[in-house]
């Protein structure tokens, strides 16, 4: 190995790791993550989280159901009548699920009869320009909000997209 060639790329590496390390220590810590969506009846759209997507809930409180998606981030079911915001006709707001099994979750969509609002594309089709590297679909939840699911494609500028370095040639 040349070393004339490999000293400055771990020099460079080095350097680029402690400048995130800097860059993150400038901010607070956070711990997780919640998305809270509203709802006039929250038993409409719980079977949909419990039983469609299997999501373990870690809260009840009758107006409030927390919901884990991941180690560390979780969805909140909110009845409109006792939390911060009210049911607005427009969702603006998705929840989107980051997954290595794309296909997995939506042959079980699929199977569940939940509507596809945007379909999955064939893993050979790229992204068009412009648009996120990534693959996925969406469905929409009882009660009209969407939830993407998708996989980071293995790529260059997934990888910048997601603040990650860049991948060993």
């Amino acid at each position: 190995m040349n070393r004339r060639r490999l000293i400055p790329g771990l020099l460079a590496l080095l350097i680029s790791l402690g400048a995130a390390r800097l860059q993150a220590a400038d901010a607070p810590n956070i711990d997780s993550t919640v998305t809270m969506f509203y709802y006039k009846d929250l038993a409409v759209v719980a079977p949909f989280y419990e039983k469609t997507l299997g999501l373990t809930k870690t809260l009840d409180l009758g107006w409030c159901k927390l919901y884990r998606v991941s180690a560390t981030s979780y969805v909140g079911l909110i009845d409109e009548r006792q939390g911060f915001h009210k049911v607005a006709r427009a969702k603006p707001a998705m929840l989107s699920i980051v997954t290595t099994s794309v296909d997995t979750w939506h042959e079980r969509m699929v199977a569940a009869g939940v509507r596809i609002v945007k379909p999955l594309k064939p893993l050979t089709e790229l992204p068009a320009p412009g648009m996120a590297p990534v693959r996925g679909f969406v469905v929409r939840d009882p009660g009209g909000y969407t939830v993407e699911f998708f996989a980071w494609r293995e790529d260059p500028r997934s990888r910048e997209v997601r603040g990650l370095t860049p991948a060993a040639p």
